[in-house]
């Protein structure tokens, strides 16, 4: 699974949410299954629905659109915009007003886990990941990297990570890893022949078992959900 942008990509038209309004809050997606493990992109016209209480945990990055969640949580209501990092824990009953038609990835993990709380990181262009720390193990240069865990739950790690140009190796061990390209320029070559590049708006999937490197060309940002296997 891998486009050069998440706002481009065509989509799959999966219906209205409401199928008495048919024109109202009309659904669109790009998905890719792997398990009880879902991860695509998709996109919803303007309109309103309640989620409920649905059994599994949730990862989303907003590209574009806007959208007011309401919840029964202490603070009541997250508004959700382009930049917005967010994460729904399963059984937790919330209501989406969509103002501007929203596209976001997700994943979707079906799998049992412990309760959970909501997450929200209103804008990960901007936040700080600290000074960050050398790359272990390089193959050219010296690549710095940084970055912030939002969630840490069941099976899911969901943050943002940047890092410094330079060259290394990297391995997807015992986890799948999906992301989309925040700012910078990268590519990804894999030992199994094939090479990504890595420009904003790009998302890509790497499953467990995945090796190869890193080409860090100009200091990358990414919003990340890495899924245990």
């Amino acid at each position: 699974m891998y486009t050069t942008s998440i706002l481009d990509t065509p989509l799959l038209p999966t219906g209205p949410i409401d199928p008495a309004e048919p024109n109202r809050a009309v659904t669109s997606d790009w998905a890719f299954l792997t398990g009880d493990v879902e991860i695509g992109i998709w996109e919803c016209t303007p309109g309103s629905c309640d989620v409920g209480e649905r059994d599994l945990d949730e990862a989303m990055f907003m590209v574009s659109g806007r959208v007011t969640i309401t919840h029964d949580g202490p603070d009541g209501s997250y508004d959700i915009a382009p930049g917005t990092l967010w994460t729904t824990p399963r059984n937790w009953d919330h209501h989406w007003d969509i103002h501007q038609t929203v596209r976001k990835m997700y994943v979707i993990d079906h799998r049992p886990s412990s309760p959970g709380v909501p997450t929200h990181l209103p804008n990960v262009h901007t936040v700080d990941l600290g000074a960050g720390t050398p790359r272990p193990t390089v193959i050219a240069g010296s690549p710095v990297e940084s970055s912030m865990s939002l969630w840490e739950h069941g099976n899911l790690d969901v943050g943002v990570w940047a890092c410094t140009p330079g060259e290394f190796p990297f391995s997807r061990d015992g986890y799948q890893e999906v992301f989309c390209v925040l700012s910078g320029r990268a590519t990804l070559h894999l030992d199994s022949g094939p090479s990504f590049e890595l420009v904003p708006g790009a998302m890509i999937l790497t499953p467990s078992g995945t090796t190869g490197r890193w080409v860090v060309h100009e200091t990358v940002r990414k919003a990340y959900v890495t899924v245990a296997d």
